[in-house]
């Protein structure tokens, strides 16, 4: 952890951090917030996986109407945050909140327990089912309970999926079957570079299962998908054709360039991040 980390977490103000670059003026997501009503048309069930503060969830209140919202969020600060939000904006709409204090994956999880070791950073760097090492060398194991995707299926339902699990990507997929075999649900996905190193599995892996599950995938940002129901085999070939060369280069940055190299681009960038959160400008 760098100096400037720890000094933010020692203020607590990580927290205000994670509020500034989810809601504000230079949001990371700010492209598909803007784009997110087109997403939305019909849905009337949106589940927000990794839900951290809540901020998809948030845009989805202002978009839907009379709709159930479900917010999975493992992390106890952050889900302490988010539930004061989900509070606030209940009141703001006809739409029903439920948050829920657990990590989504899937059967193969839950045969060995109801909870499951999480690892939090107690920073802005989003914790997971296991430590990043180029990220963070600060994880700290806590037991949490565990949930499925599919635990929240509602039979005849428009149904989306936001999913920011940090390289449990796959697991999620699998604890959603029943929304994937319903054709009523589309996902929206971050696809993690380095996958999951605990199960051994790569983006690749999340492709695969997409192509097989009857999944079309779709670049939208720079490493997040839409995953949408097309029974055609050979659609979702050429969808995947089209996205396969930047995943392949994330892939091939994970497993061929040295660590070294990988930790010390992967902190500059948090570094460049909180240098812009410390020199925010009025009402940024």
């Amino acid at each position: 952890m760098t100096l400037r980390e720890k000094a933010i977490r020692a203020a607590g103000s990580y927290q205000d951090y994670l509020a500034w670059t989810y809601f504000g003026e230079q949001a990371l997501d700010r492209q598909e917030f803007a784009r997110l009503a087109e997403l939305l048309d019909g849905v009337n069930r949106f589940i927000d996986v990794g839900a951290s503060h809540g901020v998809y969830a948030y845009h989805a209140n202002r978009i839907l109407r009379d709709a159930d919202i479900i917010c999975i969020e493992p992390d106890p600060e952050r889900f302490a945050v988010l539930q004061d939000n989900v509070t606030a904006w209940s009141g703001e709409s006809r739409n029903r909140f439920l948050a829920v204090n657990a990590a989504a994956s899937d059967d193969a999880d839950r045969r060995q327990g109801k909870e499951a070791t999480f690892f939090t950073t107690g920073t802005q760097i989003s914790g997971g089912f296991f430590s990043v090492v180029e990220r963070s060398d600060d994880y700290t194991p806590r037991q949490v309970r565990l949930v499925c995707v599919d635990d929240y299926f509602a039979p005849g339902a428009s149904t989306f999926v936001k999913i920011d699990v940090e390289g449990a990507e796959l697991r999620v997929l699998k604890g959603a079957r029943r929304h994937i075999e319903s054709g009523t649900t589309r996902f929206y996905t971050e696809i993690s570079w380095w996958g999951d190193r605990q199960r051994g599995t790569s983006p690749i892996d999340v492709l695969r299962f997409a192509h097989s599950s009857g999944l079309r995938v779709d670049r939208r940002l720079k490493s997040d998908y839409l995953l949408s129901p097309d029974g055609s085999r050979l659609s979702r070939t050429r969808s995947l054709l089209r996205i396969l060369p930047p995943l392949l280069i994330r892939l091939a940055w994970g497993r061929l360039v040295p660590e070294r190299m990988r930790i010390w681009r992967e902190r500059r960038e948090n570094r460049r991040r909180l240098s812009r959160f410390e020199t925010r400008g009025p009402g940024e």
